[in-house]
């Protein structure tokens, strides 16, 4: 008898560093996002820093989270990019 075993869902973690107009420090962000076309996550990511007021961005690294996450506050944003939403976590430091 077959199983139906969806495909697993992938959710790509992106981590940049960002700046906005007049700030000398850069901020780091990590983004958490479901996308189908992984070819272009680079310019989605840019886009959605760029909608958020970030002037700048380097993107530092792409991957994809293999499981979940035990620790906030990456659980919490990992299980909104389950749902579809886009997670952004804006560290101060």
């Amino acid at each position: 008898m077959p199983t139906d075993n969806p495909e697993p869902k992938i959710v790509h973690l992106v981590v940049a560093d960002v700046w906005k107009a007049k700030q000398e420090e850069p901020r780091q962000v990590h983004l958490l996002l479901m996308r189908d076309d992984s070819e272009g996550l680079v310019d989605f990511a840019l886009q959605i820093l760029a909608n958020e007021g970030y002037d700048e961005a380097e993107l530092l690294e792409i991957g994809t989270l293999t499981e979940e996450p035990t620790e906030e506050p990456h659980l919490s944003a990992y299980k909104n990019a389950l749902t579809g939403q886009i997670a952004m976590i804006e560290f101060n430091e």
